[in-house]
């Protein structure tokens, strides 16, 4: 929610400024604070073992149906999200064990 001092703020850059100090500080509690570090996505692609998150906007991407980040180097168009066909995958699996499995009755 934005104020009509915070509109005025725009056309002069302060709250560019004011906005950039605060995603500065926020990021810079994220990496250090260990609560919230490990709130991060490991990438599955690379199997990169160091935190990524969804902050870093200029270097991950967000799968847009299950919300996992990937280093937007790794996970390119062509490319299935690991993370959704693995998910897929156990639907159908578990899809097929309900088809296959005999239905109980049981006696009164």
């Amino acid at each position: 929610l934005y104020s009509v001092i915070d509109l005025l703020q725009v056309t002069s850059g302060q709250l560019q400024q004011h906005l950039k100090k605060v995603v500065k500080h926020a990021t810079k509690h994220v990496y250090k604070c260990q609560l919230c570090s490990q709130k991060g996505f490991l990438c599955e692609v690379c199997n990169s073992p160091n935190p990524i998150y969804p902050f870093e906007t200029d270097s991950t991407v967000r799968c847009d149906r299950c919300k996992a980040v990937f280093h937007a180097k790794c996970r390119t168009d062509n490319r299935p999200c690991p993370k959704c066909t693995r998910r897929d995958l156990r639907r159908s699996q578990f899809r097929m064990m309900e088809d296959t499995s005999p239905d109980f009755t049981f006696p009164v």
